[in-house]
């Protein structure tokens, strides 16, 4: 049975960087628009921002790295049966909970009147589709995509040997295709939200999986890739600068070193991942804990961010309104970690956290 495979350990260790990252977009992105342009607080504000952008790919990756490495062996129908319970159970109902959650609390946050607020069901069922209720929430959206079409690849795969050679270099092309599309024939609604936008770096993380042990080994490489990774960040985080400055290089460059620093990032942060668990043991455990509490920090963290940012209000080119933002920062990097851990320790956590 695919689950008496051994863990995977530095996955954690990855999804913990990877949190880290998600945190750090959600509290600078107002700082980058709030101080005056082109500021050196700004521009230092914009590239941080622009840095922590491999956090959603890295999640696509690992998820597929997760998908394909358990169920490759042993994927058969009864598999994926128990494959759509599991994320009925630990994804849906979560997903349902906190998009309620967020449709009641964005209503009475900026007052804090609870007649304010008003219930429309046709209208929340509605904002469920695109995950509208919290701006943090389409990630869900986007993953349950990747699931949906997860048993359709991981059979093609399984059975083609052709596909399961080329695969990887035809979701790279139909990726490629996408943005071709979306840029230059028709722009989709919620391109964020489309599986066409990740489903490269999905294939990719999926051929890991697979072959996971031969690529454990291989990170004598780890040098030249976290480095190209480095230039690439900076090379993305630079074309942002830049275009506010208007000096624009299109789509293409954005999208190209984009998904170059997201691949070598996410290959990268799977080698630290090993050598911390040899090297630094006590460090690793800090980090597999907040891993585990991933899934809980993306759900409850922006409520906390949110409510910070009502409370404290200052200009945006003033120090009080820097030290606010360094201690929502450091705020939104703590105590959600600290409720989940705690609220985990319930049974029935489940329902808000997930497994």
């Amino acid at each position: 049975m695919a689950s008496n495979k051994p863990r995977i350990k530095e996955l954690e260790i990855v999804r913990a960087f990877a949190i880290m990252a998600v945190l750090m977009i959600h509290s600078t992105s107002e700082a980058t628009v709030d101080i005056p342009l082109g500021s050196r607080s700004q521009v230092i504000y914009l590239v941080i921002n622009k840095l922590s952008n491999f956090a959603v790919p890295v999640f696509v990756i690992l998820s597929a790295i997760v998908l394909f490495y358990r169920y490759y062996d042993s994927w058969n129908v009864r598999e994926a049966l128990a494959f759509y319970r599991k994320r009925i159970q630990y994804i849906v109902v979560p997903y349902l909970l906190w998009s309620f959650f967020y449709y009641v609390y964005n209503q009475w946050l900026p007052t804090k009147d609870w007649s304010g607020v008003t219930i429309d069901w046709l209208q929340f069922a509605d904002k469920l589709r695109w995950a509208e209720t919290g701006y943090h929430l389409y990630f869900i959206i986007l993953i349950l995509q990747f699931y949906l079409l997860f048993p359709l690849l991981m059979t093609a795969v399984k059975y083609w040997r052709w596909f399961r050679k080329y695969w990887v270099v035809i979701a790279f092309l139909f990726q490629t295709a996408f943005y071709i599309y979306h840029y230059w024939v028709h722009s989709f609604e919620h391109p964020a939200t489309l599986f066409g936008t990740y489903i490269g770096l999905f294939a990719a993380g999926g051929a890991i999986g697979m072959n996971y042990e031969r690529f454990r080994n291989a990170s004598k490489h780890i040098w030249w890739v976290l480095g190209s990774g480095i230039l690439s960040g900076y090379t993305f985080a630079l074309l942002f600068v830049l275009r506010q400055n208007d000096i624009d290089f299109g789509p293409p460059a954005m999208e190209f070193f984009f998904n170059v620093y997201a691949m070598t990032m996410a290959v990268s942060l799977l080698w630290i991942g090993v050598r911390l668990l040899e090297d630094l043991p006590g460090l690793s455990t800090l980090l597999m804990s907040m891993g585990a509490a991933s899934f809980g920090i993306y759900f409850v963290h922006p409520a906390l961010l949110s409510f910070w940012r009502y409370q404290f209000v200052f200009p945006g080119d003033s120090a009080a309104y820097q030290w606010s933002t360094l201690g929502a920062a450091v705020m939104t990097f703590t105590v959600p970690w600290l409720l989940v851990v705690l609220l985990k320790k319930w049974k029935i956590s489940w329902i808000w956290f997930g497994k």
